[in-house]
């Protein structure tokens, strides 16, 4: 669809004006019965269209390898996600993608997507989620690059998670991780922190009382963080998007990824808001995964730490920690003007923190 033109400056006699404004409405009018036209009848846009293959399953997770021409870096890339919403943010839509950019400049990519947790999942905790699937999902990846290192990207939860993993794994390799909006370091978490305060807040009647946490319920928690924005917020920005002549595909696209929720295991839900939230266990290295303890100053990866300066979700200095917590020597931090979301999806994403991704692990890989 073509650009939306902006309304022109009135002058003249009260007639000229008159004309010119009548103008201005017709196409204001025009253009807003086209777009409603879209919003209305146009199928959800598809999602997650870069090529792959699966190359391993457990219960609901399937392990994909991104189809790519030729490999011209060695060392393999593997996504984790978080366990709420769906992982094809990371490959959105065609253009606005990371994974299918990382495959265009020649990466070996991999994505680890959990699926859609039911109620037979409702006891499922991080020691399965580290040691049954991140686990056995990075020997596969190595074995099917025919590597012994790797390197790991892992956005929001999913880097916290990451974290974990190198911390207790040392082969294969850890050779890289690149932390995207990944909450490491839960002492000050913004809202968040004075929300899920206990005793106010109880973890345990919740996950006792639903067993797998409706996705509903974690849906709105997130969204009323901050409520104008999330609730409102989505349509202003439809309205900017019309103004600049934005595709309509690409806003359709993330509002799908944000209603697009799974259920929370009630047992990870459990540790995820005492031990995380309230407890601030990992930086305090306390935690532990099949009763060992994860110290993070096992990590000795090469880090490249992203963060977004508008994000209400995870705060920078969250994610920052682990560039202290760590024993990395090589590590980098970017601060992005840009909110959770930002960080993979709009204009800042695709034009600068895509390409500082790439190169940065091309000159590790």
């Amino acid at each position: 669809m073509s650009s939306v033109k902006k309304i022109r400056v009135l002058r003249g006699s009260p007639e000229e004006v008159g004309e010119q404004l009548q103008e201005n409405l017709e196409r204001m009018l025009e253009s807003t019965r086209r777009w409603a036209e879209i919003l209305t009848f146009d199928p959800e846009p598809e999602t997650g269209l870069t090529p792959k293959n699966i190359v391993w399953r457990k219960n609901k997770a399937k392990l994909y390898r991104y189809v790519n021409g030729e490999i011209k870096y060695r060392t393999p890339v593997l996504f984790i996600y978080a366990l709420i919403n769906k992982a094809y943010i990371l490959d959105l839509t065609p253009g606005m993608s990371l994974i299918e950019h990382l495959v265009k400049e020649g990466f070996d990519v991999y994505l680890l997507d959990w699926g859609e947790f039911q109620w037979e999942d409702r006891d499922l905790r991080y020691d399965d989620f580290i040691c049954d699937y991140i686990a056995r999902a990075v020997r596969k990846v190595c074995q099917i690059s025919g590597t012994e290192s790797l390197s790991m990207a892992g956005y929001c939860m999913g880097g916290t998670m990451t974290t974990m993993y190198a911390a207790l794994y040392s082969r294969p390799e850890v050779k890289n991780i690149v932390y995207i909006a990944a909450p490491i370091d839960f002492e000050n978490a913004g809202l968040s922190s004075i929300w899920l305060k206990p005793p106010g807040f109880d973890p345990d009647k919740v996950a006792d009382t639903y067993k797998l946490v409706p996705k509903e319920f974690i849906d709105t928690g997130v969204k009323m963080l901050k409520p104008v924005n999330n609730f409102w917020g989505t349509y202003t920005r439809l309205w900017k998007n019309i103004e600049e002549g934005v595709s309509i595909r690409s806003w359709k696209a993330l509002n799908k990824w944000v209603n697009d929720n799974v259920h929370f295991p009630g047992a990870a839900y459990r540790q995820w808001i005492k031990e995380f939230y309230q407890e601030n266990k990992l930086v305090k290295n306390e935690f532990r995964i099949k009763g060992q303890r994860v110290e993070l100053k096992n990590i000795k990866s090469s880090l490249l730490v992203l963060a977004g300066e508008n994000d209400h979700i995870v705060l920078p200095h969250q994610t920052k920690a682990i560039l202290e917590l760590s024993s990395s020597q090589d590590k980098e931090f970017h601060l992005f003007p840009v909110g959770h979301g930002g960080l993979v999806f709009g204009s800042v994403a695709r034009n600068q923190v895509y390409p500082t991704i790439a190169n940065w692990l091309a000159a590790r890989s």
